[in-house]
């Protein structure tokens, strides 16, 4: 059936052929700054398809495919740290390949029994109604919108075409086939409702009800609206800003919330990454491929009740003194036999305070950023500086070789790591670098504390400059708390959250809507679920510019 779903998608491309890879707006004028609550500045709103991680959702809530068929896509593009930003989420004759392959496996799976998906019967009503009554119900939630009528014809007409070559469950799973390749499931297709009406907001317009059911799902849950998102469409109840908070606290209230701020934490963090990490086995003899797996639930676990179960906001991320793990990773560790949990199953474990606070002391944090015969004060620098301060380092000079030096049993890492603050072509970069990671000395190339290398004392003092909490400081759970009373680093994990939310890197026209989320944030003292909420309330995710996709 593959050359007639070609064209299918073809047909039900039409509409929204011109849409896509429109990506601009008027904007504001270049030459002046915005004047913030004066000027209405949704920012742009690129079309998106969705990610791998959103269509095996997708087709789990609307069909109940729970197979994760998107994993055969082939990852995606990343672009400022996620993999949802919508300029790089092009699709290739290979994708639309692997599109078609999997609408096929889906709408098999989803047909065997018919019953499954299709509600009439259609020796009581006929095939013709029951078939048109299935495309109307099951594209609506397809496309996440009411079906057009020229829509609901092509659909129909693929029915038939499906029913004569077979029977009538072939006719069911050519349209699901069909569907499954079309634009409108794919793709968020925005093309607004009802535009201002004074001239100064002239060319804006809201988001029509069923674009903004779409957004929240996708934004707080990577997935479809569910019915109670869609009955609040139906009924016109997303027009307000008090609407639409009021849908996102109730979101945020449903597991399913979980696993989208889970999809954020791990893109920003990177820390499925530790699978590949490898280790030089004599020198660190306990390590093993188990470890990765456990480091990484550890860092999944925290990360979950930090802020759903535990403080909910920026500083618990960043200070807290206790983890998630079991008795494997807390032996691994050396956490006391007596705080230790008893077997396999992840429990809390208060954490000695001075050697343990949050996200940058875990082990999995350590372990990454590290060589894999010894630690890397440039790595771990580095960390802070792109993660928590947002800061972009720039790549070395292309004519310096990099070198990472050898371990030597009569030197610390500290010492070896010096030379890059001596040589004038690395100093620039590595003083903003270096001397944050030489802070991280306690800590060994996997992540266990430590007070000596080499028979030596460790140095953990290191040097923070170029950022609002500058100086001195004794070692990683100094430099947590600094970051907890850094208002760059609150804004750092605003304007992350920014970029996941809305599929696109800040604009000039962002100006007024980063500030704002940024006070608002503060305000909150930090609470994490507050910043989504205030996600959705600003200008650039309850407007778009008129004209289409951009």
């Amino acid at each position: 059936m593959r050359s007639r779903n070609i064209l299918a998608l073809v047909l039900l491309s039409a509409a929204a052929a011109a849409c896509i890879g429109q990506i601009g707006g008027p904007g504001i004028d270049e030459d002046r700054q915005p004047i913030c609550g004066v000027d209405v500045l949704p920012g742009p709103s690129p079309i998106r398809r969705m990610t791998r991680f959103e269509y095996n959702n997708t087709v789990r809530d609307l069909l109940g495919d729970t197979t994760g068929p998107a994993n055969d896509f082939g990852a995606e593009e990343e672009a400022l740290g996620f993999n949802n930003n919508a300029a790089n989420l092009v699709t290739s004759s290979t994708l639309a390949e692997k599109y078609m392959r999997a609408a096929e496996g889906i709408a098999s799976r989803a047909t065997d029994p018919l019953t499954k998906v299709v509600a009439c019967d259609p020796a009581v009503i006929g095939e013709e109604a029951c078939a048109k009554e299935f495309i109307a119900t099951f594209g609506k939630r397809a496309f996440r919108r009411p079906l057009a009528q020229d829509e609901a014809d092509v659909l129909f007409g693929l029915y038939q075409v499906g029913r004569a070559q077979g029977d009538f469950r072939q006719g069911i799973q050519m349209v699901i086939e069909a569907a499954l390749q079309a634009p409108e499931f794919l793709y968020r297709v925005e093309l607004g409702g009802e535009p201002f009406e004074d001239e100064m907001n002239e060319g804006l317009v809201h988001l029509d009800d069923w674009e903004m059911a779409s957004r929240l799902s996708y934004f707080l849950w990577g997935t479809m609206p569910d019915d109670a998102l869609f009955a609040a469409a139906e009924a016109g109840e997303l027009q307000t800003k008090e609407q639409v908070a009021a849908q996102a606290r109730r979101m945020l209230d449903d597991p399913r919330a979980h696993e989208a701020i889970r999809n954020f934490h791990l893109q920003w963090l990177d820390y499925n990454r530790i699978a590949n990490v490898s280790k030089d086995g004599l020198l660190f003899p306990t390590w093993s491929a188990g470890m990765k797996e456990l480091m990484r639930k550890e860092t999944e676990a925290f990360l979950d009740a930090a802020v759903f179960e535990e403080g909910g906001d920026l500083e618990t991320l960043l200070t807290a003194p206790y983890s998630y793990m079991n008795a494997e990773l807390a032996a691994f560790y050396g956490v006391p036999p007596e705080k230790a949990p008893p077997g396999p199953d992840f429990q809390r474990v208060d954490l000695d305070p001075s050697q343990r606070a949050g996200l940058v002391t875990m082990g999995s944090m350590l372990t990454i950023h590290a060589h894999s015969n010894q630690t890397s004060p440039v790595h771990r620098g580095k960390l802070v500086r792109e993660a928590f301060l947002c800061d972009q380092m720039p790549p070395p000079p292309a004519d310096v070789m990099i070198t990472v030096p050898a371990p030597d049993p009569n030197s610390t890492a500290r010492e070896r790591f010096a030379a890059h603050s001596e040589n004038p072509s690395c100093k620039a970069c590595h003083q903003l670098m270096d001397g944050i990671g030489f802070g991280f000395e306690n800590y060994d190339g996997v992540g266990r504390y430590r007070t000596e290398e080499s028979g030596k004392p460790i140095d953990a003092t290191g040097t923070i400059i170029k950022s609002d909490i500058d100086g001195d400081f004794e070692g990683a759970v100094e430099l947590a708390y600094k970051l907890a009373d850094s208002q760059k680093a609150q804004d750092c994990y605003t304007k992350q959250w920014f970029r996941f939310a809305y599929g696109r890197g800040e604009t000039k026209e962002d100006v007024c809507t980063m500030d704002a989320l940024s006070s608002r944030f503060a305000a909150s003292g930090g609470n994490i679920k507050e910043l989504l909420v205030e996600l959705t309330q600003t200008d650039a995710f309850m407007l778009r510019h008129a004209g289409g996709a951009q």
